[in-house]
Order: C-alpha cells, then structure tokens, then sequence
C-alpha cells in the first residue's frame, strides 16, 4: 500500500478523532448549563435574627464559578493531552527518514489541519451557544496548534529534504 495514502488516511483519522474530543466537550459544557447557576440562590436566610442571605448567595456564586473553573479547566487539559497524543503518535509512525513526501501531500495536510480546525470551532458554536465562545475557543486551539507544530512542519522539511535530495543527485 502507497505510504502516502496511509499518512492521509491516518491523518484524517486523528483529525476526527481530535474532533470528538474539542467539539464533544463543547457539547457537554453546553448540556450541563454552566452559564446558568448550578446551586439555586437562597430567598432568605436567617440565623438567631441576623441576616445571611447575601453572606449565603455570595457563597453559593463561588462554589458556582469553581466549579465551572474545575469542569472547564479539566476538559481544556484533557482535550490537550490526547490531542498532544495523537499528534505524536501520528508523527512517530508516519514520517521516516527515508519516505519521500510529495507537494501534494504537504499542501493536503495543511488543507485538511486548517478546515478540520474551523469546522471543529464552527460545529462548536453552532452545538452550543454562541455565549460560550470563550470555552469553544478554549477547547479547538490545540488541534491546529499541535497538529502544526508536531506533524505539518516535520512533514514539510522531510518534502524539502527530499527535494534537496533529488536536485543535489541531479
């Protein structure tokens, strides 16, 4: 089978798999209505006479926003690590130091890098609310980032020394 076949199909294979990890928990954000409070405000709270209902709400608003800290913060790490991992994988088993890459396939990746991340920021949007912007953005930064950095460069300077190659033989 032509290795750059498989390069392409593996390629997009982890576009998707990096898909169901950015545009899934952006999913999961949007059901558990983390914009809305996740504990009710208390109307009024009394103790021996005194009033707590503003001392109670105040800790109810930071218990809300830790834990929308929490949730986000562990998706936003849990989508980088497996995106991380995925780009790795897919560097290490993909490109050799013998394999010739062609210019077809170095301008086929940074296509497919580029449209898989702004559909995956689209679907995200368009999945949730446009109100969670911020976490969509949160969530579909690592795809283009690490899939750039860990398997488009190293693909296009494997092309170019292959270039090299092939006109210092000639």
């Amino acid at each position: 089978m032509n290795k750059e076949f498989v390069r392409r199909v593996l390629l997009v294979t982890v576009s998707a798999l990096n898909w169901i990890f950015s545009v899934g928990y952006i999913i999961e954000i949007y059901n558990l209505k983390l914009g809305a409070n996740l504990i009710e405000y208390a109307d009024n709270i009394n103790i021996d006479g005194s009033d707590f209902t503003t001392l109670t709400n105040l800790t109810i608003a930071g218990v809300d926003g830790f834990t929308i800290f929490i949730v986000i913060g562990s998706y936003v790490l849990v989508t980088t690590i497996f995106i991380l991992i995925f780009a790795i994988l897919l560097r290490v088993t993909t490109i050799r130091k013998k394999d010739t890459v062609t210019e077809s396939e170095v301008v086929f990746t940074k296509r497919l890098i580029m449209v898989s991340s702004v559909a995956a920021f689209i679907a995200g949007i368009l999945s949730a609310d446009i109100k969670l912007t911020v976490y969509v953005i949160g969530l579909s930064w690592q795809q283009p980032l690490f899939m750039m950095l860990i398997y488009y460069i190293p693909l296009k300077n494997r092309f170019k020394k292959g270039r090299e190659i092939a006109h210092s033989q000639n």
